[in-house]
C-alpha cells in the first residue's frame, strides 16, 4: 500500500511538471530521497518513467539525472461525434496532443469510431477512450438514443473488439459541463446547470456536484419542453418563429433576424427549469447560447423570474468543451489505469 501511495505521489508529480529529478521529486512530495529513489526504480522497471538526460547539481561531483513519463504510459482518445462528422484527438497522460484526425459520418456509427481511434493509435498501451455524442446516451447501453427531429446520429457504439480499456461515451453537453466543472467557470459551483443552444438546445445539470441523467439518460432534454399554453416544444415553438428549418435551429439566421425575442423564449423555458433544480449557476454554450448579442437577452429574460437569484454566464471553453470534457475523463481512467 505505501508503494503503490509513492508510486502514485510519484507519477501525479511527474504529470504536473514533466521533466523532473529525484531531489525534485522529494521537495515537492515530502516523501525522503531513499524512498523515492525506490519508487523511481520500480516505474522505470515497469516502463511508466525513463531518463532523458542529466545535469550537473552544482555540488561535487553530483549529477542530476531527468525523468518523464515512459512510453509504457500509453495514451488516450477522446472523440466527438455531431451532424458535422467524427473528430478524434490522441493525448499522452499529461495532456499532450499526439494525434489528430477528422472524418465524415457514415451509416455505420460503430465502424467510423473504430477507424479513427485506429488513425489516432500512438505509442504504448491505449488507457482509455472518451466519445462525445450530440444526443442523449443510454449509460447502461451506451445506445445513442434517438429523438423526434433529431439532426444527429443514432445507434450502438461497439467497441469491445478494438479496445481493452475503460470506456466512456456520453452527450457533448455533459461532456461540456464536466470541463467547465473541472476548469471553467463552473469551477466554484457544485450545483449549476449548463445550456447548450445552437442547432439543438440541451442541458446538463449537477446537483450536489453529482451529474443528474434520469432514468433513462434523458434528463435536461429542454428542447423538448412544452413551452406556452400549447402542446409546441421549445425547439418546435423557435422553428416557427422562423429561426431555422425543421428539424434544426439555424444559426445564421438567428443572428441575422430578431436576436432579443429568440434570447427570450431561451429565457423563460431555462427560468422554469431552474424553478424545479434551483441551481446556483446557469453556463449557456453552443454557437448561440454564448453569443454576446444572444446572451444579454437570456440573462434579461432569467433577471427575476426564479424563485431564487442565480447567476448566468457563458462558458468559458465554448465549441472545444465537449472535448475537453470527454479528455478530462479519459485522463484521469488512463491514470488509474497505470498502478491497478
Amino acid at each position: 500500500m505505501l508503494r503503490e501511495l509513492t508510486d502514485r505521489a510519484v507519477l501525479d508529480d511527474v504529470f504536473s511538471h514533466g521533466r523532473v529529478t529525484r531531489v525534485e521529486l522529494s521537495d515537492r512530495t515530502g516523501i525522503s530521497r531513499p524512498t523515492i529513489s525506490e519508487s523511481v526504480r520500480r516505474l522505470e522497471a515497469a516502463g511508466l518513467l525513463t531518463a532523458t538526460g542529466s545535469r550537473e547539481t552544482g555540488q561535487r561531483g553530483r549529477i542530476a539525472t531527468f525523468y518523464e513519463l515512459g512510453a509504457d504510459t500509453g495514451y488516450v482518445v477522446a472523440l466527438e461525434l455531431n451532424q458535422f462528422g467524427v473528430h478524434a484527438i490522441a493525448y499522452d497522460l499529461r495532456q499532450t496532443e499526439l494525434a489528430e484526425r477528422r472524418a465524415e459520418l457514415g451509416d455505420d456509427l460503430s465502424a467510423k469510431v473504430r477507424a479513427a481511434i485506429v488513425d489516432v493509435g500512438a505509442p504504448g498501451p491505449l488507457r482509455a477512450v472518451a466519445i462525445s455524442v450530440a444526443n442523449p446516451v443510454d449509460p447502461a447501453t451506451r445506445e445513442v438514443i434517438p429523438l423526434p427531429g433529431s439532426p444527429f446520429p443514432e445507434g450502438f457504439i461497439r467497441l469491445d473488439d478494438v479496445i481493452d480499456a475503460p470506456l466512456m461515451v456520453d452527450n457533448d453537453v455533459n461532456w461540456a459541463a464536466l470541463a467547465e466543472r473541472r476548469a471553467g467557470a463552473a469551477r466554484q459551483a457544485s450545483s449549476f446547470a449548463y445550456v447548450h443552444v445552437g442547432a439543438g438546445i440541451g442541458m446538463s445539470l449537477y446537483l450536489g456536484d453529482q451529474l443528474v441523467r434520469g432514468a433513462h439518460g434523458l434528463a435536461g432534454e429542454i428542447g423538448y419542453l412544452r413551452v406556452g399554453d400549447t402542446d409546441v416544444t421549445l425547439t418546435d415553438a423557435l422553428l416557427r418563429q422562423g429561426f431555422g428549418t425543421p428539424p434544426a435551429i439555424d444559426v445564421s439566421t438567428v443572428l441575422a433576424g430578431d436576436k432579443r425575442g429568440f434570447g427570450t423564449v431561451i429565457g423563460r423555458a431555462v427560468a422554469s427549469a431552474c424553478t424545479v433544480f434551483d441551481p446556483e449557476l446557469v453556463l449557456f454554450g453552443g454557437p448561440l447560447g454564448g453569443h454576446p448579442e444572444i446572451l444579454p437577452h437570456i440573462r434579461a429574460a432569467l433577471d427575476g423570474a426564479t424563485q431564487a437569484p442565480v447567476r448566468v454566464e457563458a462558458g468559458e471553453f465554448g465549441d472545444a468543451a465537449p472535448l475537453r470534457g470527454a479528455l478530462a475523463w479519459a485522463v484521469d481512467h488512463g491514470r488509474g489505469q497505470l498502478l491497478a
